[in-house]
């Protein structure tokens, strides 16, 4: 676990989820905070409109002033304390609604857990105060009725002459309030939850694509230095148009300038010595067929010594370049030596005769022109294939055997 905390999946994990998680605790609290205002506004208008209106249904449809002759309250000459378009309210909009003479609660759907009703209770001295003597609406969220809690809105009852005799009051139980509330909050928090929960999901699903990509390069970087340089980079990490996608482009451009420096001779870009050796190790190990072919520029030391050493130069590059070709998609050659050069054909041996024949012949007949002066170039091969179950070195030490033997022999010819 140590180990897994330590690298960058799990850093980048945490840098995520931290501040994921946050941003999603600072939604649900502003979401909550802004359901609760919503709801508070929306009680709000819904008891101060059903006060106005119950209170408008008295002003608009009788005429009069309120009376109270200890049994019920009058409108003009009719009776507005029966409780029948109350409980109409209530059934309809959950409001429970209560018509004061006074402070005194005379008409009113409000009961107790008993069923008690509340009819004959008083309100609170802070509504009283606010209603009855100041003459003002007055709203709460937490009003004692009755011994429940409520929230509620009062408005005055008036007479023609502006006297206030009562009250009307809507309201309803906190519990049932803050349940309703607490229910769209949880969905909110769920939903919250949910979509935390698939940013997550998502970011997970992107750094472990991240990571994976980091991984193949370390992979391939890891090859590298183990100083295989056959290996090729990903291109769905190269084609990534990001800052992956560039180290992903770097690398494998190092990856082919340190194969250049390691494994090819830097004048003809032929492969060096010991790559070449590397190579022939595996082509062995796979137990592949192939013929080793040892070559030597003859008479090289008197051209460099009688057209210079950038003449010599240009010589060896110019041949290389006809030897590359010669093994182009059959097998690969390398630089021995100074003049010297060791190709490697993986063909049958009949297909390498006709092809070190066409090499020698093209080498010979062709014209070399360096600094005004043209001259031909000869080279001597020794040609030998490899057998089942000899080591390599052995087979090269055979060609070169032969090579040495073509030397001997007058130069400018091949030995099988």
């Amino acid at each position: 676990m140590t180990e897994k905390r330590k690298s960058i999946k799990w850093k980048l994990f945490f840098i995520i989820l931290l501040p994921t998680a946050l941003l999603g605790v600072a939604i649900f609290i502003f979401g909550a905070y802004l359901i609760y205002e919503l709801a508070s506004n929306h009680i709000h208008d819904e008891l101060e409109t059903t006060t106005h209106v119950l209170k408008s249904c008295f002003d608009l449809t009788v005429q009069g002033d309120y009376s109270y002759d200890g049994k019920v309250i009058k409108k003009g000459n009719v009776n507005i304390s029966d409780p029948s378009m109350l409980y109409d309210i209530k059934e309809n909009s959950g409001i429970d609604t209560t018509i004061f003479w006074q402070d005194v609660r005379i008409s009113t759907t409000v009961e107790d857990e008993h069923g008690v009703s509340a009819a004959g209770t008083k309100a609170e001295k802070v509504v009283s105060d606010a209603v009855l003597k100041k003459g003002e609406n007055y709203y709460s969220v937490d009003v004692m009725v009755n011994g429940s809690r409520y929230i509620g809105y009062y408005t005055p009852l008036r007479n023609e002459d502006q006297t206030v005799v009562g009250m009307v009051f809507a309201g309803k139980p906190i519990n049932i309030v803050y349940r309703s509330v607490g229910e769209i909050v949880l969905w909110f928090l769920l939903f919250t939850m949910l979509a935390v929960l698939l940013a997550l999901v998502i970011c997970r699903k992107f750094t472990e694509g991240l990571i994976s990509d980091i991984n193949r390069i370390k992979h391939f970087l890891h090859t590298i230095s183990d100083g295989n340089f056959t290996v090729s980079i990903d291109d769905e990490i190269t084609k990534r148009k990001d800052e992956i996608g560039e180290i992903g482009v770097y690398a494998d451009k190092m990856r082919h300038d340190l194969k250049a420096l390691v494994e090819l001779d830097a004048l003809t870009s032929l492969y060096n010595r010991r790559s070449c050796n590397n190579r022939l190790k595996n082509l062995q190990e796979e137990k592949s067929r192939f013929t080793i072919v040892m070559c030597d520029i003859d008479w090289f030391k008197s051209i460099n010594d009688q057209y210079g050493h950038d003449c010599g130069d240009y010589i060896l590059t110019d041949i290389s370049s006809r030897i590359r070709k010669s093994v182009e998609g059959c097998g690969f050659a390398s630089r021995w030596g100074g003049e010297e050069f060791l190709l490697i054909y993986e063909t049958a041996y009949e297909q390498v005769k006709e092809k070190v024949e066409a090499l020698a012949e093209q080498i010979r007949d062709n014209e070399f022109a360096y600094d005004g002066k043209k001259f031909h170039v000869t080279m001597t091969f020794g040609v030998k294939e490899a057998k089942p179950g000899v080591n390599y070195e052995k087979t090269i030490k055979a060609a070169d055997d032969n090579l040495y033997t073509g030397k001997r022999n007058g130069r400018n010819q091949i030995v099988y």
